[in-house]
């Protein structure tokens, strides 16, 4: 199944080429952290895994400075933004998390 976004509701200025990087990473990054929109109730949580997938696996935005990781402003004034990612409970997500540590620590052990 393809990923369908919506930015229709989204207040960032889609048209400033570096928000639309980050926006670019968000869509995207719906799917590794299985939240399908942002929301005023939900953008905490949304950055938050954010946050524990880069930690595990690196920024997923680059600058001329290196690696840029997604922040707390990134994620806020992206609220609207929708994707067709079906949004697991924090305790599914938790267990991928688990998963995705013990993966990188065995393949830093061989």
């Amino acid at each position: 199944m393809p990923l369908n976004y919506d930015l229709e509701n989204v207040a960032a200025d889609l048209d400033d080429k570096s928000v639309a990087m980050v926006s670019n990473a968000l869509v995207w990054g719906t799917l590794s952290i299985a939240m399908g929109k942002i929301t005023k109730e939900n953008w905490k949580e949304f950055y938050t895994r954010c946050h524990m997938i880069e930690t595990i696996h690196g920024a997923w935005l680059r600058d001329k400075k290196g690696p840029r990781p997604i922040t707390p402003d990134d994620v806020k004034s992206h609220i609207g933004l929708r994707t067709n990612v079906v949004t697991v409970s924090n305790a599914k997500f938790k267990t991928d998390i688990d998963r995705r540590l013990r993966e990188q620590a065995k393949y830093l052990m061989n």
